[in-house]
């Protein structure tokens, strides 16, 4: 059952509310102009778990959670739009290594450790609030303080800003990655995000494009990258759209076309005449696609600053994207969200 609103802030049509679900404080960043909403868990991983934009005549919920994701969180990897930092998918057997020293993680996927540290703790908000321009809601992890039973398995303390901007029909998630230590910091980070083909549930299968920009992909054996990487056979190109129906994808694309520096993801529904943009700035450099289990509707689209693995092929002299700070040094990564139609 939901609370009533704690808190609000307003300000030229923009406005973000915070209130209670089973305990646990949820954003909403408003666009009244628009009737766009975006909602934010930051007790479990800073998740944005509900995102709607104007797309084919009606406001449409673009991303998906369970019913109840608010109130009792579970499945951080399956839901909503899981943040995977320092590491996105999986790192082989859970050990790897950086400047002569060997870390092992704990595994939490079969042999492999997954997703990173960020996922499912709660998170600090920094800031909420109206502009002339945009709702705003910013939120901060560190390693060393909100998972700190995971700082001995990275080489190095990091510290991670997400800031969310919602205005009309597009919202803007714009990252910022620090070193605070005197140690390299190696890194990759990545989203999740799990969006539904066609709008609205329901709607015809077959009159739908999904479209990706990417001519080559990873090869993989156990879910893990060979270390080869090869052109897009058929199954795998997207570039002039594939139906929903029928997919079954959990694979690793690269070879991402930017153009004005940006790439761009499309699901389009051409029964309703609308579609939904995920762009992303030259940083990301891979896509993991992926076609849950049972749900024929739903497909993650991940854009990626790496590959899978990215550490160990690394030391294999493969370049997989790997990033690496040094002190006090940042990286500022920008995704965008966004409806046409």
């Amino acid at each position: 059952m939901r609370a009533k609103v704690e808190d609000r802030e307003e300000d030229v049509g923009f406005r973000v509310d915070v209130e209670k679900r089973g305990g646990r404080d949820v954003y909403t960043m408003r666009d009244e102009a628009s009737g766009a909403s975006a909602s934010v868990l930051p007790s479990y991983g800073f998740n944005l778990f509900d995102l709607r934009l104007p797309v084919a005549g009606e406001v449409r919920p673009i991303v998906v959670s369970a019913p109840d994701f608010a109130e009792a969180p579970r499945g951080a990897g399956g839901n909503g739009t899981p943040i995977l930092f320092p590491f996105p998918n999986r790192i082989r057997g859970g050990v790897f290594t950086f400047e002569g020293k060997e870390y092992a993680i704990p595994t939490n996927h079969g042999p492999n450790a997954i997703h990173g540290f960020a996922i499912d703790v709660p998170w600090d908000v920094v800031e909420h609030k109206a502009t002339p321009d945009a709702a705003v809601v910013e939120g901060r992890f560190q390693l060393s303080v909100h998972a700190p039973q995971h700082l001995e398995h990275w080489p190095a303390d990091a510290v991670l800003y997400v800031r969310y901007e919602l205005a009309d029909r597009t919202l803007t998630m714009t990252t910022t990655v620090s070193n605070p230590t005197a140690q390299e910091l190696p890194y990759g980070f990545g989203i999740h995000p799990y969006f539904r083909l066609p709008f609205p549930p329901g709607g015809d299968p077959d009159r739908t494009k999904v479209i990706l920009p990417a001519s080559r992909y990873w090869p993989l054996k156990d879910f893990l990258p060979t270390g080869e990487v090869s052109e897009v056979s058929d199954r795998l190109d997207f570039r002039r759209g594939k139906a929903i129906r029928g997919l079954s994808l959990d694979d690793v694309l690269t070879g991402l076309e930017h153009v004005d520096a940006e790439g761009v993801c499309r699901l389009v529904d051409e029964e309703k005449r609308g579609e939904f943009q995920l762009a992303f700035d030259p940083s990301f450099r891979e896509l993991v696609v992926y076609t849950p289990p049972g749900k024929g509707d739903v497909i993650a689209i991940e854009p990626y600053t790496q590959a899978t693995d990215a550490i160990n092929l690394a030391a294999r002299g493969i370049a997989a994207g790997l990033r690496v700070l040094g002190h006090g040094e940042e990286d500022v990564l920008k995704l965008t969200m966004r409806t046409v139609g």
